[in-house]
């Protein structure tokens, strides 16, 4: 087996002329546009979007790590439009909470002395009025969720939907995080939610249809991977996207030291125990 390059920047543009790619297809992100459109996730975007624009209250989005919450979130941003405040690191004292959102939906930093939550608070309050007259409705992702200790912070987002310059909230609400949040939300805030999406692991079919439409977005026309390979991967990635990319993107690493223009299940095999995934899951 050829020797796979390991150091820092070693594998950038290693394996894609050989299978004819003009990127990697499996890198990591977040980005909105590298969502791809499988029946699971368009669902509960329209979901989402529906409780956000027609019933007019906050929503909730949770799953297992790694499922990919946060880049569901950012596509359902982008569809619907209008300024977006992303609050990825929740646990943080409520006036620095406030001040990042204005900060964000206003476009630029505030001078951090002298504020007072009341004066934060207005603030972010004129912000909305003013999107609300020219007929916009802020956005706030506040992803992480599952990591706030303290409930003041829920309290807070609950009051912040108060903020209603023309009868119905300023601001939209989408809260992110893993399964635990959904305990951890206080009875007052989870009544008034509009929706509550359980974004799953994919199933072996959209597993399949992610690799396929990851490797046709990077301009490959041949499949990379056996039929045997995409069952592996699924098995040891627990259909999870997160893992499936790191997998994936090791494969082909694979594939390509040894020489070969696709991947098997031996391939699979090799990446899930160099990266501590259970083949056998």
């Amino acid at each position: 087996m050829a020797e796979i390059p390991s150091g820092p920047g070693e594998n950038k543009d290693v394996y894609e002329s050989h299978f004819g790619v003009g990127r990697r297809p499996f890198s990591e992100t977040v980005h909105d546009a590298s969502y791809l459109p499988l029946p699971s996730r368009d669902a509960i975007l329209r979901r989402l979007k529906y409780g956000l624009i027609q019933a007019q209250g906050p929503t909730l989005l949770f799953g297992p790590p790694g499922t990919g919450k946060t880049l569901l979130a950012r596509k359902l941003a982008t569809e619907i439009g209008g300024p977006t405040a992303f609050v990825n690191f929740p646990a943080m004292p409520p006036l620095d909470l406030v001040s990042y959102v204005a900060d964000q939906l206003e476009g630029n930093s505030s001078n951090g002395s002298g504020r007072t939550m009341l004066s934060e608070y207005r603030r972010l309050e004129s912000i909305l009025a003013e999107s609300s007259a020219r007929g916009e409705q802020p956005l706030l992702v506040f992803d992480e969720a599952q990591s706030i200790g303290d409930p003041g912070l829920f309290d807070l987002l609950r009051t912040l939907l108060n903020l209603a310059s023309r009868g119905t909230s300023d601001l939209a609400i989408v809260i992110v995080g893993t399964t635990e949040v959904v305990v951890q939300l206080p009875d007052q805030l989870a009544d008034r939610l509009s929706a509550r999406c359980l974004l799953s692991p994919f199933t072996e079919p959209e597993t399949a249809a992610y690799l396929e439409g990851r490797l046709a977005a990077a301009g490959c026309t041949e499949s990379l991977f056996s039929p045997d390979a995409i069952e592996a991967l699924h098995l040891a990635a627990d259909g999870l996207p997160r893992r499936l990319n790191r997998l994936a993107d090791l494969a082909l690493l694979i594939a390509y030291a040894e020489e070969s223009t696709q991947c098997t299940p031996r391939t699979i095999s090799i990446a899930a125990r160099e990266l501590g995934y259970d083949l056998a899951a």
